[in-house]
């Protein structure tokens, strides 16, 4: 009987607890419920493809050090956001990754509901408000919108259980959550984390006005956050080393870090529960209109830390629309490394969730008709922000707002009647708390975390991606990079299949981003690539990424009002870069859309490259098959009045035949046609400009094609200077050879010093720069500059991996070998043996001089301060370990609770 009567004591102690875990899993009963995954936003192309690679990596047994899979190449583990050594995202790394984040997700919201139940417990709390704490947190609207972030996500599960250690006075286990929070990846949550803690554990009352208070009450978050800073530094170092070369080194723009600001005229519809906008979930912070009630009734508790801690919040996320956030911008240089003020609410979510549990603790009783005026007048206030709010734009999205869902207004309406009748009756608190956890589930089912795509959004294989993974193994180590110039208003070819699969189960928004999410598979724009092994020099990121260099680089080739600071050259490039962009970055492969391809006249005309006649190089299209044809059309765009003479075109035919045929200008809008006598296979086509026509404005060709006149037969032609452009596929989106690519690793016998980052930029931004046979080293200032000569050099690869790369390389003299990988300072570099030095080269990459003959090169890659982080991580695993065991030796600390 003693048994049971102990196992049943147990279970009404755990009640609340399990009540509030519960709730907080019936919120996402939706994602769980449900084959269905996210894929929208960050999730689809931030996410997904780094929780890929990572799991890739962690099931092959190696450690990803390097990244050359974006950005020309980026360090892999000194990237924070990629949360490589948090526990959890290496023991899910078995599961599909769309289901090892809907996990993830699962696992942290009761983990957070967990960690604030026994914060608020320990603070005093009854079991009624300690549970409303819980369900408030990981229930509510901040914390639940920031699923799809889901590295900031973890990072806010841990905040409940640091207070709760460091509340306790525990600085051991304040060490171990504050470095899982770190580890997790997301800094600035960190940072607004440690806010929230000072403010909740400053001391109270006479403590205060002592300095001896402050350092009793502080003490054990000092030296709890000393051991998480040490036992995260295997992380921190090489990040914190990888930053300074990164796009935040030194603070981002003022008007940068100020982004993402909480409009006053948003506050409605980020305070009140509704259907949010899918961009608008930086902004969601609700806990209800009846949470709200719950706040006016535990503003009479006696220590009102928590309203502090809220009130900063909202106070702080106004950012440029509070006067004193620029200012504090000034006075913490650091703050400047971070966007979205709107991320304090994480302050309003923790101080609120506390305050809710304040107010069901006092009850209805205890509210007064003054706070419940107040309460019904600042939720009517709310709502009014709410309607008025409808033809704003929000940061990040494309459109307005739009007017709030009737079901938003019912709702809101409905809590309110509701509040006004609780506070007239006064029923018991489980009333009151079960209308609040109706409100909050039917807010939580329609947040985007709960508004799932079917499977194939992410597991459908796309063709491109699959056609360049055959073209990549053909090539080999030499295959070179991808870059994607893709508008996606283009639609797919399977479009029909799918809308008749879906279209009756979806909702047209639903359908809408499934498309989208199709698309940019289809397209392979951002981190997509990588998911699929495949290399690209574009990427997306937002954190330490990408790197400064990157950027400054892509000033040369992108206009200036369209550069974005987080990569994605696909929304921001106007057409193709020249060339010569394209050798220096190591592009062999160009992804296009079709939406500029033209049918006329029943000839169909690839109009992905266009080419300046005029050029240095003459335009060229071959080989391709042979085909009989009459005649050449061309899509020409001049200035030049019809009739002029505009060139030759050398025609090269399969029995090994030249045709030279005048090129004249026609009709505007209409292909120039150029026509011989009887049909010939056609081979080769070269297009050499008149010198006139050059002289008087020029022309372009932006397509062509070979006709059989006969039949209609006819062969779409990709002219380009030299011919550089061959097409290899083309389905929805287009796939282009670009076949003066240079490898990933090359060499060249003639050298320009440099002797900073600027000189090397102009250097490179000149049109006489020849990437294929000319390097610019930075540093190099005392070499004489070297004449242009013959350069000969053999490389055979030897090992290919993303952190060595070793090969045999023969050069016919002295020179230098280019490696097409971002500088790094954890690369190191040896010839036959011997550690040679590394130098910057071409403003972004690496290389290194070797003399003449046959030599074994090595490229190996560790990051900075990898060394110094695990050391310092081993001395704070051993220095927690001994203040654990001298607590435990001097006995239980009594427990003491926060007043």
């Amino acid at each position: 009987m003693g048994i049971v009567r102990g196992l049943r004591m147990s279970a009404i102690r755990a009640a609340p607890l399990l009540l509030a875990l519960g709730a907080v899993a019936l919120a996402l009963l939706p994602l769980l419920a449900s084959p269905n995954l996210l894929m929208r936003g960050d999730v689809a192309l931030y996410f997904y493809p780094y929780w890929e690679a990572a799991a890739r990596a962690t099931r092959e047994g190696r450690l990803p050090f390097w990244n050359p899979d974006l950005f020309t190449g980026i360090p892999f583990l000194a990237n924070p956001q990629v949360g490589f050594f948090y526990p959890p995202n290496r023991a899910l790394s078995w599961l599909p990754v769309p289901l090892a984040l809907k996990l993830s997700i699962l696992m942290h919201a009761l983990w957070a509901a967990g960690g604030m139940f026994g914060l608020a417990r320990w603070l005093r709390y009854r079991t009624a408000g300690a549970t409303a704490a819980a369900v408030a947190y990981a229930a509510g609207g901040y914390f639940l919108a920031q699923a799809e972030h889901i590295n900031q996500f973890q990072a806010l599960a841990w905040l409940p259980w640091m207070a709760w250690a460091w509340a306790a006075r525990r600085p051991v286990r304040l060490g171990l959550a504050g470095a899982m929070q770190i580890l997790c990846g997301h800094a600035q949550t960190v940072v607004l984390s440690w806010a929230a803690l000072l403010i909740l554990l400053a001391p109270s009352g006479d403590e205060r006005r002592r300095l001896s208070g402050w350092i009793r009450a502080w003490s054990p978050g000092a030296l709890g956050g000393a051991l998480a800073l040490g036992l995260s530094a295997f992380q921190w170092v090489p990040s914190l080393l990888l930053a300074q070369a990164s796009i935040r080194a030194g603070g981002l723009p003022l008007n940068e870090a100020l982004s993402f600001s909480l409009s006053p005229v948003l506050l409605g519809r980020s305070l009140l529960p509704g259907r949010e906008a899918p961009a608008f979930t930086e902004f969601t912070a609700y806990v209800g209109v009846l949470g709200l009630l719950a706040l006016a009734a535990g503003i009479r508790q006696t220590d009102r830390r928590w309203a502090v801690i809220a009130g900063a919040g909202l106070l702080l996320a106004l950012g440029a629309y509070n006067p004193i956030y620029p200012l504090l911008l000034e006075l913490f240089p650091p703050l400047r490394a971070f966007r979205v003020p709107a991320r304090w609410l994480a302050l309003w979510a923790f101080g609120a969730a506390l305050g809710i549990g304040a107010g069901f603790d006092r009850g209805l009783a205890r509210l007064g008709p003054r706070r419940l005026a107040l309460w019904a007048l600042g939720s009517l206030a709310l709502m009014g922000l709410a309607l008025a709010a409808s033809p704003i734009q929000p940061p990040g999205m494309t459109g307005s707002l739009g007017p709030v869902k009737p079901a938003a207004v019912g709702l809101w309406v409905v809590a309110l009647i509701a509040g006004g009748l609780l506070a007239w009756r006064r029923p018991s608190r489980a009333v009151w708390a079960g209308l609040w956890l109706a409100e909050l589930m039917g807010a939580a089912w329609g947040l985007p975390v709960n508004r799932l795509l079917p499977p194939e959004a992410w597991s459908d294989p796309r063709l491109p991606a699959l056609v360049l993974r055959d073209l990549q193994r053909e090539v080999g180590p030499e295959a070179g990079r991808i870059l994607s110039v893709v508008d996606l208003r283009f639609d797919p070819g399977d479009l029909g299949e799918w809308r008749s699969v879906f279209g009756g189960q979806l909702s047209p928004e639903a359908f809408e981003e499934f498309l989208v999410a199709t698309k940019y598979k289809e397209a392979l724009v951002a981190n997509l690539p990588m998911a699929r092994g495949l290399p690209t020099v574009d990427g997306y990121d937002g954190g330490v990424l990408p790197l400064r260099r990157y950027i400054e680089l892509a000033r040369r080739f992108v206009p200036t009002d369209r550069l974005l600071r987080d990569g994605r050259l696909w929304e921001t490039l106007p057409g193709l870069p020249e060339a010569r962009w394209l050798q220096l970055l190591g592009v062999r492969w160009i992804v296009t859309d079709r939406l500029r391809d033209e049918w006329i006249d029943g000839v169909f005309y690839d109009r992905g490259i266009a080419a300046d006649a005029c050029g240095a190089e003459p335009v060229e299209a071959g080989p391709f098959p042979p085909l009989e044809a009459t005649e050449l059309r061309l899509l020409v765009t001049s200035s030049l009045p019809p009739g002029t003479k505009l060139g030759v075109a050398e025609l090269q035919t399969s029995e090994g035949d030249r045709l030279e045929l005048s090129v004249a200008m026609g009709e505007r809008n209409t292909p120039v046609r150029v026509r011989w006598g009887m049909p010939k296979q056609i081979t080769g086509v070269r297009l050499r400009p008149a010198s006139p026509a050059c002289a008087e404005g020029g022309w372009r060709v932006e397509g062509g094609a070979l006709v059989d006149e006969r039949t209609g037969a006819f062969q779409a032609l990709v002219l380009s200077p030299g011919g550089a452009f061959a097409r290899r596929y083309a389905g929805d989106v287009k796939i282009y050879e670009f076949r003066k690519a240079l490898p990933r690793l090359y060499g060249v016998c003639q050298v320009l010093s440099a002797r900073g980052e600027a000189e090397a930029m102009d250097r490179l931004a000149d049109p006489a720069f020849d990437p294929s046979r000319i390097v610019v080293i930075e540093g190099e200032t005392d070499r004489a500059e070297e004449p242009p000569r013959p350069c000969a050099v053999k490389i055979q690869w030897l090992r290919f991996t993303p952190e060595v790369r070793e090969a045999e390389v023969r050069l016919e003299g002295p020179g230098w070998l280019v490696l097409m990988e971002s500088f790094d300072p954890g690369w190191r570099a040896t010839v036959d043996g011997q550690a040679v030095p590394v130098r910057r080269a071409n403003g972004l990459f690496q290389a290194i001089a070797v003399p003449g003959g046959v030599h074994r090169v090595r490229w190996e890659y560790q990051p900075a301060g990898w060394g110094v982080g695990i050391g310092l991580t081993a001395l704070s695993l051993f220095s927690g370990v001994w203040i654990w065991g001298w607590r435990r030796a001097r006995g239980k600390v009594p427990r003491q609770a926060h007043e």
